[in-house]
């Protein structure tokens, strides 16, 4: 009798999703520890579909890593952004 071999492959991949516009900014999370990807309420909503209301009302709920620039608009890890989805 012959031996039949079986060889069994399994690839994994992952999504990874770069963002480079004008309004988002490179920064360290203090709460990440390394420097991340910042982005406003509006790229915020684009990315998630939960509305700018929606996301401010449950930022903190969704542990979102928040900050305010010094200019007053909200600041949004986009590293915390993501895993929250």
């Amino acid at each position: 009798m012959t031996a039949h071999k079986r060889t069994e492959i399994t690839v994994e991949t992952d999504r990874v999703l770069i963002i480079r516009r004008h309004r988002s900014i490179r920064a360290r999370c203090t709460v990440c520890g390394c420097e991340v990807d910042m982005v406003g309420q509006g790229e915020a909503e684009v990315l998630t579909g939960i509305s700018a209301q929606a996301l401010s009302d449950g930022i903190v709920a969704r542990k979102c890593h928040v900050y305010e620039g010094g200019d007053g608009a909200l600041r949004i890890c986009l590293e915390s952004l993501l895993k929250s989805k």
